[in-house]
């Protein structure tokens, strides 16, 4: 498995970050924690990890202690939609809770990538599952953390997440991010099934993802290697 600063997805968020390089002589201090997290996320596009580590960790920090005083169940959001569903949510389970924006959450799942790609395992399903805890419904953390699971060949556990993506993407993911996301959580659950030996469940979606796209080329791979796996055991 190819382990490269890319193994998560990167976007620009609500902080408004740019792909310019960042500036490594930038000060870090007298600095609110969303420029923090995007000074970060700078410093991973210019391929400074670590200095995008200490960037986020401060930004981390930061959230934490906001959160802390702030008493309340905290929830980040992308949409309207997912907005709505934790202020259901919230209501449901009598707590006081805040819906706000990603960046807090975007930083553990920033720091989660980089825990991630250097080799910190454990770290980064720490993180993600405070990235996760915050946007349960965030189909892009979900499936970050299934591949934590994966990494870790703990194929089940892989698959749920992965579900969890798969369920969420459709109404909960932004538009322009909806489609890609999908795909991906049913990419991570086909996967993870063939090494589950369920093969014609992955195979199932497998297509699913060719049918939302015909030029997936993992889709066409993977079900090229279920028919050679299903060969073998022919023999």
């Amino acid at each position: 498995m190819k382990k490269t600063l890319c193994a998560f997805v990167v976007i620009a968020t609500v902080y408004g970050c740019t792909t310019t390089p960042a500036n490594k002589a930038t000060q870090t201090y007298n600095k609110d924690y969303k420029a923090h997290a995007q000074q970060g996320l700078q410093y991973m596009q210019s391929g400074f990890v670590n200095e995008a580590a200490i960037e986020l960790d401060e930004a981390i920090k930061q959230c934490e202690n906001k959160y802390l005083i702030n008493g309340k169940k905290i929830y980040t959001s992308r949409t309207t939609a997912e907005s709505l569903m934790y202020s259901v949510l919230s209501t449901n389970k009598n707590e006081a809770a805040e819906v706000g924006d990603i960046v807090c959450s975007d930083a553990y799942y920033l720091r989660g990538s980089i825990a991630l790609n250097t080799g910190r395992i454990r770290d980064a399903e720490f993180l993600l599952k405070k990235a996760v805890g915050m946007g349960p419904m965030n189909a892009m953390y979900l499936s970050a953390l299934g591949h934590i699971y994966q990494v870790r060949r703990d194929w089940n556990q892989a698959v749920y997440y992965f579900t969890q993506a798969e369920e969420a993407a459709p109404t909960y993911s932004p538009d322009v991010l909806k489609a890609s996301e999908f795909v991906r959580a049913k990419q991570g659950i086909g996967f993870n099934l063939i090494q589950l030996g369920k093969l014609n469940e992955a195979e199932e979606k497998y297509k699913e993802c060719l049918a939302l796209n015909s030029g997936d080329k993992r889709a066409k791979d993977e079900l090229e290697y279920i028919n050679i796996i299903r060969g073998k055991r022919n023999l």
